[in-house]
């Protein structure tokens, strides 16, 4: 019985040696690692400041205090855990699966090479492929997330965008008709601001009311019929009747009677310029109007 019990007395002396020899061993890549982790973690939560003064000075005034007695690796590893959990409430959580595929990939590759597959060589190989598939599932999962978040921040800027341009149209059939009149009198070429009150189909129609490839061609030959720029735009009146309301609410302006009786009877350019045409108009969100319609006038 005292020989069994000296071998046991024995075992658990070479165990706890085992075990002395491992935690020693593994103090310093314990505490690289929990600091790598902390500042990858505290790039990915935008250097958040707060888990660093909390978690990480509390921390270690605890571990001074209380972890008398405690290798000094391993009062600094517990702070540096703590910030880095603190730190990783911040991020996305596909991160956190990401990081540990990394770390269990990571252990898997140092046991294939410390131990070379002599021993626990199935915990080894699977240890490394559960690694890998944790890695690429985190990795795929954060692309598709940062897909999503580049698509919704795409559809905030289209609609600010969309939103700043409404407020800038005409609001009402007599500014959309003066603006455009402005326009075609003071036709410049590189001046798209006629063209930009149009939609991409109205455009079009426009080009072809006026047998012209494009809107800024179409513009010009508008521009191209006025006699008296500044009694054009200064004259041009559109009648009250001129306008009326669609069942789908838009309106229709009829720009095709435009009335230039303020000018006398002795003006040489009775009329000074085209007339606008037939125009659709859509409010875009509550703001100004876009021609989203176009007919030329019918010839006399």
């Amino acid at each position: 019985m005292a020989a069994a019990g000296e071998r046991a007395a024995a075992r658990d002396q070479a165990r706890n040696r085992r075990r002395a020899a491992i935690e020693r061993v593994l103090r310093l890549p314990v505490l690289v690692g929990a600091a790598v982790l902390a500042l990858v973690a505290w790039w990915l939560s935008g250097w958040e400041m707060w888990p660093w003064l909390f978690g990480g000075v509390g921390g270690l005034a605890v571990m001074l205090l209380v972890g008398r007695g405690v290798p000094v690796a391993w009062r600094l590893t517990v702070p540096l855990l703590v910030v880095a959990g603190w730190l990783l409430t911040y991020v996305d959580p596909w991160w956190w699966v990401l990081l540990a595929g990394i770390a269990l990939t990571g252990g898997a590759v140092v046991a294939l090479v410390r131990l070379q597959l002599r021993v626990r060589r199935w915990q080894t190989l699977g240890a490394l492929s559960l690694g890998m598939a944790v890695v690429t599932a985190g990795s795929v999962m954060l692309a598709v997330d940062a897909a999503m978040q580049a698509r919704q921040t795409q559809q905030e800027l289209n609609q600010a965008h969309d939103e700043a341009i409404a407020r800038t149209l005409p609001r009402t059939p007599a500014s959309m008709v003066n603006f455009l009149a402005e326009h075609i009198a003071r036709f410049k070429p590189d001046d798209g601001l006629a063209c930009s009150v149009f939609t991409i189909p109205a455009q079009r129609q426009l080009a072809d009311a006026w047998h012209a490839p494009d809107c800024p061609a179409a513009i010009r030959a508008m521009a191209s019929e006025v006699t008296a720029p500044g009694d054009y735009v200064n004259n041009l009146y559109l009648p009250g009747q001129a306008a009326r309301s669609n069942p789908d609410g838009t309106l229709s302006v009829d720009a095709c009677h435009l009335d230039f009786s303020g000018l006398t009877d002795d003006t040489p350019h009775p009329n000074p310029g085209p007339q606008i045409g037939i125009l659709t108009l859509a409010q875009q969100r509550g703001q100004g109007n876009l021609i989203v319609s176009y007919a030329g006038c019918a010839t006399p």
